[in-house]
């Protein structure tokens, strides 16, 4: 018994040196960013057969903490932030660095536990989702928004098996979002082509996995104000390009310039 012990030690060492070894020859080492006993961002193998991600990628941190802000989820006919903003504050940076680190075969997976209910008496969920850019977008699937598993786990110090959203099935949650197409109930993806990236502006050409920079303002040209009517309008924009898409009026390749031309104009 001890000596099956003592390999099963072995083996798992070995798997883990192994693991490390290999990012550190890709000059990657790190592969977790733990913030809290529940939360944590980890870099982790795609899924068999998945295609090659566009990773590394640099992604800005304000555009990502809009996107994730915006999320919504539905539960029991109404919707509600998937993420409160003082745990997006938190997740946003190891997000973004662990994006420009993650390679073309990883995925990045993620467990934010927070209590979301403006109390300190409210319980503390978990959220689970995955994350990777493919296509020009930021993938963004869930599989659990709201996971009672705290009081279970300081009553037996076992945790769940967590899982993080897949490609092939859908997890039942449903998402929504005021600009993000939703390819399936609860996977959402936020084109990158035209928005910022989180990098000095220079005449270099952008290397690998980075998006492009949108093209500055000309001087003097005027903005139309951000308010409540103007993304209300941009809303209708999109709604309107969606159902002439789904009509056949125009192409697809038309529907994604148009759409694109919508985004930057945010």
């Amino acid at each position: 018994m001890g000596a099956g012990i003592r390999s099963g030690n072995v083996s798992g060492l070995l798997a883990a040196f192994l693991a490390t070894a290999a990012l550190a020859a890709a000059g990657q080492t790190r592969g977790q960013w733990k913030l809290g006993e529940h939360t944590w961002v980890k870099r982790a193998p795609a899924e068999a057969g998945a295609p090659a991600n566009e990773h590394p990628a640099q992604i800005d941190g304000t555009m990502l903490r809009q996107f994730l802000g915006e999320v919504r989820f539905v539960a029991d006919g109404q919707e509600m932030p998937l993420f409160h903003k003082d745990e997006l504050a938190s997740l946003v940076e190891p997000l973004r660095e662990a994006l420009s680190l993650a390679q073309s075969g990883e995925d990045l997976v993620l467990l934010s536990t927070h209590k979301r209910g403006g109390s300190f008496l409210s319980s503390a969920y978990g959220l689970t989702a995955r994350i990777f850019v493919q296509g020009g977008q930021l993938q963004f699937l869930v599989h659990d928004a709201r996971l009672d598993f705290v009081d279970r786990y300081r009553g037996s110090q076992v945790l769940p098996e967590f899982h993080f959203g897949a490609r092939a099935a859908a997890s039942g949650i449903i998402l929504k979002h005021p600009t993000a197409a939703a390819r399936r109930s609860d996977w959402l993806s936020l084109p990158l082509v035209g928005l910022p990236v989180q990098a000095p502006r220079t005449a270099v050409a952008p290397g690998p996995g980075t998006m492009p920079l949108p093209p500055e303002a000309a001087p003097g040209a005027s903005a139309k104000p951000r308010d409540a009517s103007f993304f209300t309008e941009q809303e209708q924009r999109l709604r309107a390009l969606k159902r002439m898409r789904e009509e056949n009026l125009i192409s697809e390749e038309e529907y994604q310039q148009k759409r694109r031309d919508v985004l930057q104009g945010l």
